[in-house]
């Protein structure tokens, strides 16, 4: 008898460990709809007190995607991606402003190509049925081991599997930020002219022209206290714009999921030590390390930021 309830609680651990390998390639297949998916809709973007309206459209595949999505309130602006490429446009400089702060969060693509890292620091979860944009969607949930990153939960549409909407929580359950389709078709439209800007003027967020950043043999050490799970991906050195005499170290970190970037730029002036949110979920922290000024710029709590960046250990190669 024993032998027997010994071998069912294995073949249901066995179970469990396959169920939970299921999860992560749903979760794999998500971040892949999130970018790829032919489709034209219109979403919502809620954060604090605030709510924005977009109408976005895509069509093609791999490096031939082209993608734009503009806003229906608020500043006009216009964000389009080519490949690799991704600009903004808008009719004024201060709405070019509000463009380049809406490419910051770019539903529904809002996990990252690569996921490899993230069960390190997640766990995935199943949690239930419900309706988005008129279509079935099932509950996919990105929750932290520890209480210092938010935690995404996605409803996802099981043929597609496109992410119909995406709220991102804090440890107390409070909702921070919501994305939400209102309106959806999985194709996109069939005129090219769909894709083409309105406004003139322009900012390229990223060239498709433009090198790789890469990790030269110094970068690995240069920075020490990261909590676990972050692993360094990129690091450049820049000059600041309008003032080539001095550079910045732009180095960039991730968990799997939450993106991380550090900049170490030579220290001018004392500044104090402060945490700001940016745009939804994205929130900044500075501090001085030395004769450094340091920032952070990231999907974490402000709380979390701040603390992250006092625990840092700055020693960059002269």
């Amino acid at each position: 008898m024993r032998l027997t309830q010994l071998s069912g609680v294995c073949l249901m651990g066995v179970a469990v460990l396959a169920h939970a390998d299921d999860d992560w390639l749903v979760v794999k297949k998500v971040a892949a709809a999130a970018r790829q998916q032919p489709l034209s809709g219109t979403y919502l973007h809620q954060m604090n007190s605030s709510l924005e309206t977009f109408r976005i459209v895509r069509s093609g595949s791999g490096d031939n995607i082209q993608e734009k999505r503009s806003s229906l309130d608020g500043p006009s602006r216009e964000i389009i991606r080519k490949g690799l490429e991704l600009s903004c446009y808008a009719p004024d400089a201060k709405s070019l402003s509000a463009a380049k702060v809406s490419a910051m969060r770019l539903f529904p693509a809002l996990l990252p190509d690569d996921i490899g890292n993230i069960a390190q620091s997640y766990s995935v979860k199943r949690s239930g049925k419900d309706r988005v944009a008129q279509r079935d969607c099932n509950w996919l949930e990105l929750k932290p081991k520890d209480s210092k990153r938010y935690m995404l939960r996605m409803c996802v549409e099981p043929a597609s599997f496109l992410p119909l909407k995406v709220i991102t929580q804090n440890a107390a359950g409070e909702v921070v930020e919501q994305f939400t389709f209102t309106e959806i078709e999985l194709q996109g439209p069939k005129d090219k002219g769909a894709f083409r800007p309105q406004y003139k003027q322009n900012y390229v967020l990223r060239s498709a022209s433009a090198p790789a950043m890469t990790l030269d043999a110094d970068a690995p050490s240069e920075v020490s206290g990261m909590p676990s799970g972050f692993k360094l991906l990129r690091a450049v050195q820049r000059t600041l714009p309008g003032q080539a005499e001095r550079t910045v170290r732009h180095m960039v970190f991730s968990d799997g999921l939450v993106m991380l970037s550090l900049f170490i730029e030579p220290q001018a002036e004392g500044r104090p030590e402060r945490a700001v949110n940016l745009h939804g979920a994205v929130n900044m922290a500075t501090a001085e390390q030395g004769d450094y000024l340091v920032t952070l710029v990231g999907d974490l709590p402000e709380p979390t930021m701040l603390a992250m960046i006092r625990n840092l250990k700055i020693a960059l190669r002269p």
